[in-house]
């Protein structure tokens, strides 16, 4: 430990990976770094995802984090390096399988729901931004593909002032490359028309189902399917760091809402019922 990195103790932030949770985690994590580093690793893994965590979760800028965590630039570069070769989207496919499993379902879904949330950009996030006429917000819009439990199974992030079906084009045809065992896709109206439908169906033999308010409908209305996505961005506006969009380059917010969902995925898996809700 460095001299200018002062000891834990005995107490611990609510962010913090429990010893359950890294039972689970670290594994996966250390499976990564070993497959990727060269040379021994000299700071504890768990304490570099526990100073990620408590960002993603507070909202507060990097520099901002308690100085007990390890130093800025060895918690950026394992950051960013997680980000950029597909980590976190790893661990998140990972934890996300072993949830299904633990709720008796099929580790691998045949059947997943699209939907888009814009959000307010700030000046970090200016590139890649724009207006979204419909929701009267300026930044950026994430798109999420979620399973019938709710859990991310991908997130895209871009300008706000982007089409919803051209969007949700562009986000199906990547997903669907790793993605061939999906065979039902439920969408809002926004997200489909009919040349996408028969796109996925021709291409990827998949159904999409368009989930709209019946004519007339005034007010919020609980909709079929729809519901559990809407809940999923529910679940995971509560990590601060999702309220706006501060990143500066869209892959940077896709990074923060993986790291939401593990999150939520290792405290449902544990059982953490009362930091899962907080």
């Amino acid at each position: 430990m460095r001299d200018n990195q002062p000891a834990r103790g005995t107490w611990r932030y609510d962010s913090d990976v429990t010893d359950t949770e890294w039972y689970i985690l670290g594994p996966l994590i250390e499976s990564c770094q070993t497959r990727r580093r060269a040379r021994p690793l000299e700071t504890d893994l768990r304490e570099i995802l526990n100073a990620i965590f408590y960002l993603n979760k507070t909202g507060c800028p990097w520099r901002y984090r308690p100085k007990d965590f390890p130093d800025d630039r060895t918690v950026n570069d394992h950051y960013n390096k997680w980000r950029q070769d597909g980590t976190l989207a790893a661990v998140n496919d990972t934890l996300r399988e072993l949830a299904r499993t633990q709720d008796a379902c099929n580790p691998a879904p045949t059947a997943a729901i699209i939907d888009s949330q814009s959000v307010k950009g700030t000046p970090e996030s200016a590139l890649d931004s724009g207006f979204d006429g419909g929701k009267l917000v300026k930044g950026r819009k994430r798109h999420i593909v979620v399973d019938t439990m709710g859990d991310v199974m991908t997130v895209r992030v871009h300008s706000a002032g982007i089409n919803d079906g051209q969007a949700a084009l562009a986000v199906l045809e990547t997903w669907f490359q790793t993605n061939d065992n999906i065979r039902r896709i439920w969408a809002d109206s926004a997200d489909i028309g009919h040349a996408l439908h028969a796109w996925v169906l021709e291409r990827f033999q998949c159904v999409l189902h368009v989930i709209a308010k019946q004519a007339g409908t005034r007010g919020f209305k609980v909709l079929p399917r729809r519901w559990v996505v809407e809940r999923s961005f529910t679940w995971l506006i509560r990590s601060r760091r999702l309220s706006k969009d501060d990143e500066r380059l869209p892959n940077f917010s896709e990074a923060q809402v993986e790291l939401a969902s593990i999150r939520l995925l290792l405290r449902r898996l544990t059982d953490n019922q009362i930091a899962y809700a907080n």
